[in-house]
Parts: structure tokens; sequence; C-alpha cells
């Protein structure tokens, strides 16, 4: 009896890689105030999402770490302030950080990450 395996091509065959974040990523450039028991450094949002955010600092953080973040809308509207947050990541002058702390009905944070079934834009 002979057996015959079947032959993939490369397409069928690649992997895709696995973003573990739960919510997509809005690209984005805010200010930001982070906070950490040293003190305080001034940054750049890069990237935002409701779980999360992408930073450029002043100061390197560590993986790990916990932060409370103050980001300010390019509009004037209200400050953002995220309680509590884990650094995952770093590189360089930036960070990934995860929110831990954010009020659910924080529609300001919706908003900047537009998402407009929770808060119109």
């Amino acid at each position: 009896m002979k057996v015959t395996l079947p032959v993939l091509s490369e397409q069928e065959y690649q992997l895709h890689a696995i973003d573990p974040r739960r919510n997509a990523r809005k690209a984005v450039g805010l200010r930001a105030i982070v906070e950490d028991k040293l003190g305080l450094a001034s940054g750049e949002v890069m990237n935002i999402s409701p779980g999360g955010c992408g930073l450029r600092l002043t100061k390197r953080l560590r993986r790990g770490q916990y932060i409370s973040l103050m980001v300010y809308p390019n509009d004037r509207t209200a400050a953002v302030y995220i309680d509590l947050a884990k650094v995952n990541w770093v590189e360089a002058e930036c960070a990934g950080v995860e929110f831990l702390g954010v009020s659910p009905q924080n529609h300001e944070l919706h908003r900047l990450c537009g998402d407009p079934d929770v808060y119109p834009i």
C-alpha cells in the first residue's frame, strides 16, 4: 500500500502571527503625563484602545511596572485619566501598557479610541 501525503502550497502553509491584544489600536499623537513612584514624565500616546496604549516617553519605564496616566486630547476636551496601568513591554523610549484601572463609564477614553457605538464622536 502506497501512502500519499498532501502537499501544501507555500501560501497555505504560512502561519499567521497572533496578536494578543483584545482591542485594535487606533494611531494617535496625544500629549501624556505618566506618574510612577519616582515622579512624573511627559510623553506621547502613539496608539490607543480601550484596553491599553503605546507610549513614547522622556524617561524609560520597566516591564511589569505600574503607572498612572493622563492623556490630553488634541481637541481640548476633558483629559482622560487612567488610574492604573501595567507596563507590558519596553523598547528604547517606547512602552506598551495595559489599562487595569479605568472606569467603564469613562466615555472620553472610548471617544479617543474612535468607538462611536459607545460615545458618538
